[in-house]
């Protein structure tokens, strides 16, 4: 039995030199850490960076458009005669912001016939044409509400893309909270233990030299090593325990697997908040209400895009421009050249609406559902604020009271060793006293452990938490996305 415990004894000090060598972080030390390594980070950013290309997608609907064409034709007139004509033409062409339409024409075309109807007709004929033109829409697309949308729309997407980044850190950021406070929960075990350990190594030194004198008997001795085989098979344990959370916390920092380092718990005074600051805080950091306010922006503008799509289009038309004719006729040259123009309505009706009907009544619905989630987010909020205020209240009270009970227990084993000391009190009593004062001090560590976890809770439901912890800023140029 006692080589065994002398065994254990070494892995205790050798465990014990692990935890003192090892580099002590705080909370949001490794919380940076994650965030500056974390890969899915830079996944949620390009989504950013692809929602903002959408922007650019709608501002280019009122870029201008350039058409051409070129062609050679041999067909015959009505009266039988064949004719080659030679044809090119271009037009450019702009969507206004108003809903218009503005475009610039030009074409010149070479007719040349095989024969020649009369002398004063010019046979070949160079035609040049040139005008401008403009379209006004009157009810359909009157103010252009497909570029207008659109550029809502790619607002609102990055918004949501924006909201989804920022879930993502505030999700990481909780589990970096369980994972740190749970390395932290078993550090403040595998101290404890030790702690225990070391009180009764302390206790069996006495008693060995009571024995010793004939003044204790052998039973105590097994008393304590009974107790101290107990505590490092515990300590084994949690020193498993340990390893592995180090490990899972090295991999979340990007760290070498062997890196080691303590958690290092601070209770920082915060500022007592009450419910209304809190809440308006939390409303206004909640990644999920943002996301459904640009649900509900989409939504709205769906609807309007879609009671513009059921209009009838009606449309008036202007152009004014300049064609010249030239050619060569039996009495000499020929050479014309007349302003020309015009004005029209054109009127246009789709007979069967029901697809737009059900397109503007999903709209109606999408944006029913957003409004609904945004009435669960908002109560689930409440609920949640209510709650880890009140947690925090509690935790704190639990903590004083922890404490005081840590200095009455570590009073009342001072004073049982005194009176163990003049054999007034048997060797299972102090061994009793000792584990319910271990008991109190891992109470009171733990109870430390889990108000810190309310503490960053508290931040991380206000925001608050991300003003010392820098979020990595992203630069992505045409090389960084692989584009030459």
């Amino acid at each position: 039995m006692r080589i065994k415990i002398n065994i254990l004894l070494g892995v205790l000090m050798l465990s014990t030199a692990y935890l003192v060598k090892a580099e002590p972080l705080e909370f949001k030390q490794v919380l940076q850490k994650v965030v500056d390594h974390y890969p899915s980070i830079r996944s949620a950013a390009l989504q950013v960076e692809k929602a903002r290309q959408e922007n650019i997608k709608a501002e280019t609907q009122l870029s201008w458009r350039l058409n051409g064409n070129a062609g050679v034709t041999r067909d015959t007139s009505l009266f039988g005669t064949t004719s080659d004509r030679y044809n090119i033409g271009a037009n450019l062409n702009r969507d206004l912001s108003n809903g218009g339409v503005l475009g610039f024409n030009a074409n010149i075309s070479r007719d040349d016939a095989e024969d020649s109807f009369a002398p004063t007709i010019p046979n070949p004929v160079t035609k040049t044409r040139v005008d401008v033109n403009y379209r006004h829409r009157l009810q359909k697309g009157s103010d252009n509400s497909q570029y207008k949308e659109s550029k809502l729309s790619a607002e609102a997407g990055v918004s949501i893309a924006m909201s989804e980044k920022a879930a993502l850190y505030d999700e990481l950021a909780s589990q970096v909270i369980d994972l740190y406070l749970a390395a932290a929960t078993t550090q403040s075990r595998i101290k404890n233990i030790e702690n225990t350990i070391n009180r009764s190594l302390r206790l069996k030194e006495y008693i060995t030299k009571e024995f010793k004198l004939g003044l204790s008997e052998e039973k105590d001795l097994l008393q304590v090593d009974a107790r101290l085989a107990t505590n490092y098979a515990d300590k084994q344990g949690l020193d498993v325990l340990w390893r592995k959370q180090v490990i899972s916390l090295n991999r979340l920092m990007n760290l070498d697997w062997a890196n080691k380092f303590s958690p290092s718990i601070k209770l920082d005074v915060i500022k007592q908040s009450n419910f209304e600051s809190t809440f308006t805080q939390a409303q206004q950091q909640s990644p999920e209400l943002k996301t459904i306010e640009a649900r509900l922006k989409l939504a709205d503008s769906a609807i309007r895009l879609s009671r513009d799509k059921r209009q009838d289009e009606l449309d008036l038309v202007l152009f004014l421009g300049n064609e010249n004719n030239q050619g060569d006729t039996a009495v000499g040259e020929f050479d014309e050249s007349e302003i020309v123009g015009g004005v029209s309505l054109e009127f246009k009706r789709g007979l069967d609406k029901s697809g737009l009907n059900a397109e503007l009544r999903q709209s109606h619905l999408d944006r029913e559902v957003a409004l609904q989630d945004k009435k669960r987010v908002l109560q689930d909020l409440q609920y949640n604020v209510a709650s880890l205020l009140a947690e925090v209240e509690s935790a704190e009270k639990a903590v004083t009271g922890s404490r005081n009970s840590v200095n009455a227990e570590q009073k009342k084993l001072d004073e049982a060793v005194k009176r163990y000391k003049d054999g007034r009190i048997e060797t299972d009593r102090i061994i009793e006293f000792e584990s319910q004062l271990a008991n109190a001090e891992l109470s009171y560590e733990l109870q430390k452990i889990e108000l810190a976890r309310r503490y960053n809770q508290l931040e991380l439901i206000k925001g608050e938490i991300w003003k010392t912890v820098v979020r990595p800023d992203f630069n992505f140029d045409n090389k960084n996305i692989g584009m030459n």
